[in-house]
């Protein structure tokens, strides 16, 4: 882990602000400028007091800041407008020096260095998915024939494109790319919970985000859980939903912000794709909840909130390629959704490999839609498999091709219901429940 550097000529305010930032991050106390020079290639930030700034003015800054360099903070007195503006001119962040000004401090860098991180992860994922274009290009090599668009005599030879996929794989190899990240606030949350926090934490941790509290109130109230009282805070809403459950919706309300495109021609899908997504989440939670004996010990409502992120991917992908114009208006959509239905499962689980999910989750994401290709089946995966087409039966789904003979199926005589001894009367039930948690949840996950 790269260190912050707090610079500062007053040796007890530079432990003082050390004491803030060492709460989150290793950090190491400077004094001077040559040492400055050395440590500042190897740090992750530098933070300044504004005695270290007077001590050696705009002029040397200026020309520090012209060489590649962390980010930059100050603290800085609130009259100072002069200097506020300088250090802004140079690319310097700052946050005003006022009386108790720790927890703004601490909240500024925490924020600087979150962009950063997201940045840099930005940058590796599309360095790691390269990695994974030549099993892609394999792949696309022994189905291009069923995926071959035939061109008009017409079109022009820079028009013709062998296939949607290969247009995509095309572009992973330029890195021209956007790959999506996870939100930090999900990230953040999962390391509190690896360590254990408490209640209160976790609630002080979440008023953070007005939308997520507000969203998780909601939920609190809803059918599934509502008690004899209304919930009217965020504590009183942790507490009746518990860590676990918890968890499971910021998850979702995270994963909500992942389904967005500049294109309005693909919003309806996403949306459609979203409304799949958490219904096969929450199938997969009252599964979890009834069939105790499974003994499940993952979190099988992300992985249904998870299982089609592959197709999420590559309906962004097709996105911008047609804003692009790499891939013409013309293109039927059913040969969009055909590309996203049949090669969903190695993109998404490329996309959990990148994300550093665990196996367990990869797999799901791998072999949900495709049982027979997998070594072994786990509990949750079973889980995860039914909940998909139970939901899709149900009108939940893309449409798409593949999903709409999935509408005719019998649930109580699939494998996975057999194997999870589900009879008629309860997945009815698991149908109410669902139909009555996705009306209650229209406008909650905005």
């Amino acid at each position: 882990m790269k260190p912050v550097i707090v610079a500062s000529k007053d040796a007890k305010e530079a432990q003082k602000i050390s004491e803030i930032i060492a709460k989150d991050h290793k950090v190491a106390i400077i004094e001077s400028s040559n040492r400055l020079k050395i440590l500042l290639n190897i740090s992750a930030m530098v933070i300044l007091d504004h005695s270290f700034y007077e001590q050696y003015g705009l002029s040397f800054f200026r020309s520090l800041l012209k060489n590649p360099h962390p980010p930059f903070l100050m603290l800085i007195p609130v009259h100072d407008i002069q200097t506020i503006v300088d250090i802004m001119e140079i690319g310097m962040h700052f946050t005003p020096k006022v009386p108790d000004y720790q927890k703004l401090l601490r909240l500024t860098a925490n924020n600087i260095l979150d962009q950063i991180n997201e940045q840099e992860q930005r940058q590796k994922s599309v360095l790691d998915l390269k990695k994974r274009v030549e099993e892609l290009e394999k792949a696309a090599s022994e189905e291009k024939n069923g995926l071959h668009r035939k061109a008009s005599p017409e079109a022009k030879p820079h028009e013709v494109k062998s296939s949607i996929l290969d247009e995509i794989v095309f572009v992973f190899n330029r890195g021209e790319i956007k790959l999506p990240t996870l939100p930090q606030i999900g990230i953040k949350f999962q390391k509190m919970m690896d360590k254990d926090a408490n209640l209160q934490q976790i609630g002080e941790f979440l008023k953070q985000d007005v939308a997520i509290s507000s969203t998780l109130i909601s939920v609190s109230n809803s059918a599934y859980y509502r008690g004899i009282t209304e919930n009217k805070n965020l504590g009183q809403a942790i507490g009746r939903l518990g860590l676990k459950s918890t968890k499971r919706y910021v998850d979702a309300i995270c994963n909500r912000s992942l389904y967005a495109t500049k294109n309005k021609k693909f919003l309806g899908y996403l949306e459609k794709l979203w409304k799949h997504s958490l219904a096969c989440a929450y199938v997969c939670q009252i599964l979890d909840d009834s069939l105790v004996t499974l003994d499940l010990d993952s979190d099988t409502f992300t992985m249904g909130l998870l299982h089609d992120i592959g197709k999420l991917f590559l309906l962004q992908i097709m996105a911008d390629l047609q804003l692009k114009k790499k891939i013409g208006d013309q293109v039927e959509d059913s040969e969009l959704l055909n590309t996203a239905n049949i090669h969903h499962a190695k993109f998404g689980a490329a996309l959990l490999k990148k994300w550093k999910f665990p196996e367990s989750f990869i797999r799901i994401v791998s072999y949900h839609n495709n049982l027979e290709a997998a070594d072994s089946i786990s509990n949750a995966l079973w889980v995860v498999h039914f909940s998909n087409l139970m939901v899709k039966s149900m009108g939940f789904s893309l449409d798409g091709i593949g999903d709409a003979q999935q509408k005719e199926i019998d649930l109580q005589d699939t494998e996975s219901a057999r194997h999870l001894g589900l009879d008629a009367s309860m997945i009815e039930g698991f149908k109410d429940k669902l139909s009555e948690f996705m009306e209650e949840s229209q406008g909650l996950f905005t």
